[in-house]
């Protein structure tokens, strides 16, 4: 059950636990009757909730329950007391009806608590406020009933709410992260890659729900800080409760998933950037042996005259200008692989190397028979030049 369900009756305060404790160190119970009628059913639905909090070992201490009954009548706090041994006998070792000045006195006589020990599971008493700490310390009461500790239901409140959506959160995003972390670590490539992309991104944000933690938890280390101290007391949220020890189990959980999912993220990342890489070199590959060594293989004469080498100069100009865009590309895809080979780690060296490499020689080899024809024509142009003076001198 989440505080965040029943929340409107959670705001009644119909029951509470203040964080004080009986003498036994078991909790204390109140429940603070009021003129007007109180509900049964969300009253027993506010102490399943509130009895769900505490650890097994804390319940097994028992509970102290105080009913408040100065501002109700005699016979809803005896159907208030007789509903505790349905909802929590094995767990109430005493029960203290606090009443009201001389208004009972006549009453309490047709329904004797005392005499129902054995039957009710545990011991009633009917006290007055001023000497409810007979039982209980002055420290361990609200000031309700004359005590030194502070509460505040709607701070609790607001804090459970807080405790109870981290916890479900954390909760559900472990579950998620172990999924693609652990869909990462086995079978093979393509396996790791369809879960990877299936579950790769978690329904909330990791760094938020983790900063929620983290104030959730400097909060409950500062209440605790302060109760020990006298200032704020003690309250349901404190480590006798469990919250702060889950809170932290669960950050300590959430820094070690998300690690591991932020190496993920890189991982496949570097992968989606190496296959990047590899598909550009492909192109540049592919477009230098193909459509490039054809255009040279198609021009490769070199003209019979002045004006026939000029337009096989000016065709060889255009297919350098074509070549110069993808060595432009190979310029930067080097430089890609270059840096990726100062941070790559040992598995990327290879592949990367081999990458490289096979660039650098279908770029060299395309590049060499670029300049061998270029020198070509060049020489043909001055071929027929030096032949046409020759001509005309004769």
């Amino acid at each position: 059950m989440e505080a965040s369900v029943i929340l409107p009756i959670l705001k009644k305060k119909l029951a509470f636990l203040s964080g004080g404790k009986d003498r036994r160190s078991g909790l204390i119970l109140t429940i603070p009757l009021c003129l007007e009628q109180t509900s049964m059913d969300e009253l027993s639905v506010t102490l399943d909730y509130l009895l769900s909090i505490p650890s097994e070992k804390c319940k097994a201490r028992g509970f102290t329950v105080i009913v408040d009954g100065r501002k109700s009548q005699w016979n809803v706090v005896k159907t208030v007391v007789l509903m505790l041994q349905n909802v929590v006998p094995a767990e109430v070792s005493l029960v203290c009806v606090v009443k009201p000045d001389e208004f009972w006195d006549k009453k309490v006589t047709h329904f004797c608590f005392w005499k129902e020990k054995d039957r009710l599971g545990f011991e009633v008493i009917l006290v007055s406020a001023n000497k409810l700490t007979r039982y209980i310390e002055p420290c361990q009461l609200t000031e309700d009933f004359g005590g030194t500790l502070t509460y505040d239901h709607m701070d609790w409140l607001n804090k459970r709410l807080v405790f109870e959506k981290f916890t479900k959160e954390s909760t559900s995003l472990l579950d998620e992260l172990a999924l693609i972390n652990n869909g990462s670590d086995k079978g093979n490539q393509q396996e790791r890659e369809r879960s990877i992309d299936l579950n790769f991104l978690p329904s909330v944000d990791p760094e938020t729900v983790l900063q929620t933690g983290h104030e959730l938890l400097s909060e409950l280390q500062q209440r605790r800080f302060n109760g020990s101290d006298g200032g704020v007391s003690w309250s349901p949220m404190d480590d006798e409760l469990l919250a702060q020890p889950q809170v932290m189990k669960l950050l300590d959980s959430l820094r070690e998933q998300y690690t591991r999912y932020q190496e993920v993220c890189r991982q496949r990342s570097k992968r989606t950037q190496l296959e990047e890489i590899q598909q550009k070199v492909m192109q540049v590959v592919n477009w230098l042996e193909g459509p490039g060594s054809e255009q040279l293989r198609t021009q490769w004469g070199i003209g019979d005259s002045i004006r026939a080498s000029q337009a096989l100069q000016q065709k060889h100009e255009e297919i350098e200008s074509q070549h110069s865009e993808w060595f432009a590309v190979y310029v930067e895809l080097n430089q890609q692989i270059a840096a990726l080979l100062n941070a790559g780690d040992e598995e990327d060296l290879v592949e990367l190397k081999a990458l490289q490499q096979q660039l650098s020689d279908v770029c060299y080899r395309q590049a060499s028979q670029l300049e061998f024809r270029q020198n070509l024509l060049q020489a043909a142009l001055e071929f027929h030049s030096v032949a046409q003076d020759v001509s005309v001198s004769f």
